[in-house]
This record gives C-alpha cells, sequence and structure tokens, in this order.
C-alpha cells in the first residue's frame, strides 16, 4: 500500500521538494528505528546483505524515479543510469530495488488500475522469488500476501479521504512503532 500511495501522491502534491524532504527525513530516522527493531543496535554497517534499512529508502528513490521519468530534458540513456543508480542504492534495503521499480511503474501507469496492479504484483512476485532463494523462503513466500492489498487499493477513488491528519500521523507512526517493538524485545530478554 504505501508503494501505491507514494505514487499517487505524487501526483496529487502541490510541492515535490517538501514531499521529497518528508520522505527523506522519514528514511534517516525510520533508518535508526529500523536497525533497533532488527536488533541490530544503531550500527548502520550490522546487516549489509538484506534488510540493512527500512523501506522509507527505497519509497524515497521511487519518488524521485517518477520525477526523473517525467523530466523531459533528460534522454532515455539519463533515465535509465538513474533507474540503474536507485536499483544499486537500494538493494540492501527492505524491499530492495522492487519498491522504488514497483513506483516507477505504477506511477507511468497510472490511470489504469488493472495495468498498475500487474506491475506492482509483478515485480513483487519476483521480489519474493529472489528472497526466497537467496534469503528465507517463509519470508519471501510472507511477500506474496500482498496480493491481498489489491481488493482494499481497488476501493481507492482518487480523493484524499476525509481524516487529513492520517496521512501525517504515519509518519510518525512508522518508525514509532519500531522503536517501541524493539524497546520491548529488549525489555523482554
Amino acid at each position: 500500500m504505501m508503494i501505491f500511495f507514494v505514487a499517487e501522491g505524487y501526483h496529487h502534491t502541490r510541492n515535490f521538494r517538501h514531499y521529497l524532504r518528508r520522505l527523506l527525513i522519514l528514511a534517516v530516522v525510520s533508518h535508526f528505528a529500523f536497525c533497533y527493531f532488527n536488533m541490530s543496535g544503531f550500527n548502520p554497517m550490522d546487516n549489509l546483505l538484506f534488510n540493512a534499512t527500512s523501506i522509507a529508502w527505497p519509497l524515497l528513490w521511487g519518488l524521485i524515479l517518477l520525477k526523473v521519468w517525467d523530466c523531459e530534458k533528460m534522454a532515455c540513456w539519463q533515465k535509465l543510469s538513474v533507474t540503474l543508480l536507485a536499483c544499486l542504492l537500494t538493494c540492501t534495503s527492505d524491499w530492495s530495488c522492487a519498491a522504488p521499480l514497483a513506483i516507477l511503474m505504477i506511477g507511468r501507469t497510472r490511470g489504469n488500475f488493472g495495468m498498475q496492479m500487474l506491475w506492482m504484483m509483478g515485480i513483487i512476485t519476483l521480489y519474493a522469488i529472489a528472497f526466497s532463494i537467496f534469503h528465507s523462503p517463509t519470508y519471501g513466500l510472507v511477500h506474496l500476501a500482498c496480493w491481498l492489498a489489491v481488493p482494499l487499493l481497488a476501493m481507492y477513488n482518487g480523493q484524499r479521504g476525509r481524516l487529513k491528519w492520517l496521512g501525517k500521523f504515519f509518519y510518525y507512526y512508522y518508525p514509532a512503532h519500531m522503536a517501541l517493538i524493539g524497546l520491548l524485545a529488549r525489555w523482554l530478554q
């Protein structure tokens, strides 16, 4: 759902830089909460192979990719280069390069919900297979539960909800819940 709504937020935002700054702050704060949650402490070098930082980092890069691909001044090879860079910079994150690629394709196929979902679920399925092979078969299969979000996303009408504060709430909730779970896990040891 976060992947879909970053792409949707890109099309609805009035101030791209403000949105980008908000996601950057979320990525930095969430990194430390994510490391704490994963019991690796506050050392960002502890978990370099998989899940070294939260999904907020790939979400940020997905937003950047949407802007890059909308830039008419850039040549296709430049856009592809930035896309490759985004994949490299997010490959050790939670959701790896699947998140920015899914955001890009959801944003590029906006207006065609069926195509958006095919891209999103195709990319997530490939990620789940890779995760199953290289890291954890069980956790890889858990990623396929994202298919359950499709009916919920189909109910989205393109309009902002009545509870406007709820969108901002999740910027606080996401890192706070990971830090709280990390704290509880340490307390229960």
